[in-house]
């Protein structure tokens, strides 16, 4: 880190269960929690999604936020409405910065076709 640069927010994974999973509730629900970071983050509350995961088989989804605190990020699921069932504190690294170096900005993949 440099002189003079703010650490970069904290990670943290939502977990929540969802029968039924489809793409298409997936997209609503990326869309929703979208929109809910940006309001809060323009109301001065600064949490942003970095990524969505969800695992049909399993009926589980996953979030991935950078923000201040684990209540940000809860503020954000329930303007959205997401139903969470736990919110924990992660860590990232990204393979293509190699294993020791942290991912400084994950942002939503490209689907894979």
């Amino acid at each position: 880190m440099s002189k003079g640069s703010s650490p970069s927010p904290a990670r943290y994974l939502v977990e929540w269960y969802q029968p039924a999973l489809t793409e298409a509730l997936l997209k609503r629900t990326a869309r929703r929690i979208d929109r809910s970071t940006a309001e809060l983050s323009k109301e001065g509350t600064a949490v942003d999604l970095l990524l969505t995961l969800f695992m049909p088989d399993d009926e589980v989804a996953f979030c991935l936020f950078a923000a201040g605190s684990p209540a940000r990020v809860e503020q954000a699921c329930r303007r959205a409405q997401l139903p969470v069932e736990r919110i924990t504190t992660a860590i990232t690294c990204c393979a293509t910065a190699g294993a020791s170096q942290p991912c400084s900005a994950i942002r939503h993949p490209p689907a894979i076709s």
